[in-house]
């Protein structure tokens, strides 16, 4: 029996297609400091992190997961899911009970252990702990064999795309905004400037932006210019309608560069780096300063249409990992 371990709505929602299809080898895991931050989701075992652990004290949230998970010792596997501190606190909890580790999204690498901080040392530890290891991508595989990981290495794309349907796409007057990495929250003053400029320069555009709840995100709202439609979140579905109509999205999101790539969009990355560079200059444009943004748009909009294959895969991962797991 498989125990498939998750704490966040983006992990959700890679783990969703294997919780769907393969239901009879496994039991779910939820781990949050919010019981009904997704409340729709059915789970066997929730390992609640103290709410007065401040999401600053990794090694608080670490120790705290590890004290609650003993249970972990009931299965055969555990499977975590890319880089979170809870996913790495699930793993060395698991290899602690002697476990097996099962690590989905495996082998992604930034090249710089600060950025993003601290998903990148997190994801590098979990890869030395599991034993098999699902990549999205060759690449990603490629980065695996160079760090001489022991273990499974299977290629099976991305399962966030599973989700995913290819119908009722167009590119109408729209551009999607999201922002929340860590990375950016000490200019994120900055990027909202840009985007106000950005507002004021393409009036026939809809510039469409659900602010991540953070209240260090929050409080800077009121920056933002009136011609920017500030929405609140948007489930994962609705949030894919909009990316399917669009022209173009700026994000620093992560999973935002997978889908986008898989539904043929264009998105400026608003990071320094990235641990997806199959797409890079195909799909997704690294934009490292907000100075640089509306530069990067300006060319972007004079060719926004795409019809390129997706390096992610093909909407249909949990097949392959179910043939994985039943040969295990």
């Amino acid at each position: 029996m498989i125990l498939v371990c998750f704490g966040t709505r983006p992990e959700y929602i890679k783990v969703k297609s294997i919780i769907d299809n393969l239901n009879k080898f496994i039991k779910i895991c939820f781990i949050s400091q919010h019981k009904d931050l997704l409340k729709d989701i059915k789970y066997d075992y929730y390992v609640p992190i103290d709410k007065n652990i401040s999401n600053n004290r990794l090694n608080d949230i670490i120790s705290n997961i590890m004290d609650k998970t003993l249970f972990f010792k009931e299965f055969d596997y555990i499977l975590v899911q890319g880089d979170t501190t809870s996913a790495l606190a699930s793993a060395l909890s698991a290899f602690n009970q002697k476990c097996k580790i099962i690590h989905l999204e495996a082998g992604l690498r930034s090249g710089d252990l600060n950025n993003p901080y601290p998903e990148e040392l997190n994801r590098q530890l979990i890869s030395r702990l599991a034993t098999i290891h699902l990549c999205p991508t060759q690449k990603n595989k490629d980065n695996l064999l160079k760090e001489n990981v022991s273990g499974e290495i299977h290629i099976v794309g991305n399962t966030g795309l599973d989700n995913i349907s290819l119908s009722n796409c167009s590119y109408d007057n729209k551009i999607l905004i999201t922002i929340h990495r860590r990375d950016n929250l000490n200019i994120i003053k900055e990027w909202f400037e840009q985007f106000n400029l950005l507002a004021n320069k393409y009036l026939d555009i809809e510039f469409i932006f659900p602010m991540h709840p953070n209240p260090l995100i929050q409080k800077y709202k009121r920056f933002l210019d009136i011609k920017i439609k500030v929405i609140e979140p948007l489930s994962h579905t609705n949030l894919i309608n909009i990316i399917k109509k669009c022209k173009l999205v700026i994000s620093d999101s992560g999973g935002l560069q997978e889908e986008c790539s898989f539904l043929n969009k264009k998105i400026i990355v608003c990071r320094k780096n990235t641990e997806r560079p199959e797409s890079l200059n195909i799909h997704s444009y690294l934009c490292e300063s907000p100075s640089k943004l509306i530069d990067k748009v300006d060319k972007l909009l004079k060719n926004y249409n795409i019809n390129e294959s997706c390096p992610y895969g093909n909407g249909k991962s949990w097949i392959k990992i179910k043939k994985i797991i039943c040969k295990n």
